[in-house]
């Protein structure tokens, strides 16, 4: 039986959150009769056989420091306060969290000082890192002059130092593992657990084919900032050919994106169903800068949209079967292949089947069940060190 202990600096269960991968191992876990104990922000949703720990009121503050940087301050570092936080009152109870026999923990954070303290008290550590690291913010802000990246040093020595803490490292895509590599993590430390979509169940509605000469209709879900290259895509909207088309923005659309400047269509429907409302358009688009891997990319190939994605949105596109990979930043390619779709109309419905049966092929279930196998490769390897103690004792 497994000892899972989470230290999840995030909502547990919560949509669009970290916490939405989270609770999906622990049910995992739970569903086979595993035990352990989870220490996060809050829970929205709990499984039994663990304990939760929640942060109370000190868990609301991340939410009123990141809404200070969209708002007020942007640039405000407000991860480093964020992670400090979480780490400190992590410390304070990892010795609650860390009880049971032969625990495993699962940090979702880069916390070194937990990280520590766990590896001094013989703990294996799995690190989860969502997103690429921040020597890879550093190293594209500055080759691209970009001035809207999170590239504060100190988050740098904070992953930096826990990379080299953990056991074993949790990447959600090669792109993250790559960037990995490029601060020295070796490959053998990195294990590579793709996320999921559970699109609702019931028959799909085939897709009528685009006659040459309709309208299309784009569209890009996520926050809509500068990060996900909502801005380069906005430049990309501006060629003439597009006048006859839609351009759906959904999700938060930040102050530094000025929609009111398009000279095409462009509608901004706020929060949405992805799977409700992305089947009514013809192509999705995600040109971020950053990610560790998307999954409003997994939700609009599940939908059976052909995507084109940056090479940088850590996605599971193969380019030229279920869309296009474009180098990040490169607005001119990304208008080429907006246009490509545009004059290969019979290509959305063909890249698009392609699209919903590679989505197929990654679920939140099949996700929980690569992160349980690193628990047990990291079990199998305590129990392997404490073997022969046990028997030289005797």
């Amino acid at each position: 039986m497994l000892n899972i202990r989470h230290f999840a600096n995030t909502i547990v269960g919560k949509p669009g959150n970290i916490g939405v991968r989270t609770e999906r191992i622990i049910r995992a876990l739970s569903a086979q009769g595993d035990s352990g104990y989870c220490l996060s922000r809050q829970a929205q949703l709990k499984s039994p056989g663990f304990v939760y720990r929640d942060m109370g009121w000190l868990g609301h503050l991340p939410r009123l420091l990141n809404a200070a940087r969209i708002y007020l301050a942007p640039g405000f570092n407000h991860r480093y306060p964020d992670v400090k936080l979480f780490e400190w009152f992590a410390a304070r109870h990892w010795q609650e969290a860390s009880a049971g026999p032969r625990p495993i923990a699962h940090v979702w954070d880069a916390c070194p000082r937990l990280l520590t303290a766990l590896k001094t008290a013989g703990i294996p550590v799995l690190l989860d890192m969502p997103v690429a690291p921040t020597a890879y913010s550093l190293r594209i802000a500055e080759q691209y002059d970009l001035d809207f990246l999170m590239t504060h040093r100190s988050m740098l020595d904070f992953e930096q130092a826990a990379c080299e803490l953990a056991d074993l490292i949790a990447a959600p895509s090669r792109f993250v593992a790559e960037e990995l590599q490029r601060i020295g993590v070796t490959p053998d430390k990195i294990r590579i657990a793709e996320f999921g979509v559970d699109p609702p169940s019931g028959p799909t509605k085939p897709r009528p084919p685009k006659k040459p000469g309709a309208a299309l209709d784009f569209c890009f879900a996520g926050n809509i900032n500068r990060r996900k290259g909502v801005d380069l895509l906005l430049d990309a909207w501006r060629d003439p050919a597009f006048a006859g088309d839609n351009l759906h923005l959904c999700g938060r659309l930040y102050p530094e994106i000025d929609v009111a400047a398009a000279t095409n269509p462009v509608l901004t429907p706020g929060f949405v169903n992805t799977f409700e409302y992305l089947p009514n358009c013809d192509v999705f688009v995600f040109p971020s800068w950053l990610e560790g891997s998307a999954k409003a990319v997994f939700e609009a190939m599940a939908c059976g949209l052909p995507a084109i994605v940056s090479d940088a949105s850590g996605s599971v596109v193969r380019d030229g079967i279920d869309g296009f990979v474009i180098a990040a930043g490169d607005r001119d390619a990304l208008r080429e292949r907006m246009l490509w779709f545009k004059t290969h109309p019979e290509q959305i419905r063909a890249m698009g089947d392609n699209a919903r049966a590679r989505a197929r092929q990654f679920s939140w279930d099949g996700y929980a069940a690569k992160v349980v196998e690193m628990y047990r490769e990291l079990a199998d390897r305590a129990h392997a060190c404490v073997a022969p103690i046990d028997k030289a004792a005797r």
